[in-house]
């Protein structure tokens, strides 16, 4: 029975891949240090400054801020889907540098299987909030 060799990931895409995880990491450490209630100087919804309505992600990424911190009282106050955005952007950091220092994809099946599920929830979780 013949083996079949590994499938290798191209050097571009293993340098993307190392390059996403490093500026996701950095953002989740500035995150981290950031005031968590004001962490942007500014506003950034649209759908607020033009409706006067918050959309139904504002308050996500005080959230992530808070959850980051540990702080989950705080977090689930603003958004719901705080601390589930903050899990699967470390997932996803880790999964990428993994696959970037291994060479090879990881679970492609199971990222396929994963990724409609999760947004889908992370969409309803953060319409429903903004309903309720």
């Amino acid at each position: 029975m013949m083996r079949v060799p590994p499938r290798l990931l191209a050097v571009d895409r293993r340098r993307a891949l190392a390059q996403h995880a490093g500026l996701l990491a950095l953002g989740l450490i500035a995150a981290r240090f950031a005031n968590p209630d004001r962490p942007l100087p500014f506003d950034v919804c649209g759908f607020k400054i033009l409706t006067g309505v918050p959309c139904p992600t504002c308050g996500l990424t005080r959230a992530l801020c808070h959850a980051l911190r540990g702080d989950w009282a705080a977090s689930l106050s603003y958004h719901p889907a705080g601390i589930p955005l903050a899990a699967c952007l470390i997932a996803w950091i880790l999964w990428s540098a993994f696959e970037a220092a291994r060479g090879r994809p990881f679970g492609d099946a199971l990222r396929a299987r994963l990724a409609t599920p999760l947004l889908s929830a992370g969409a309803a979780m953060s319409f429903v909030f903004w309903i309720a």
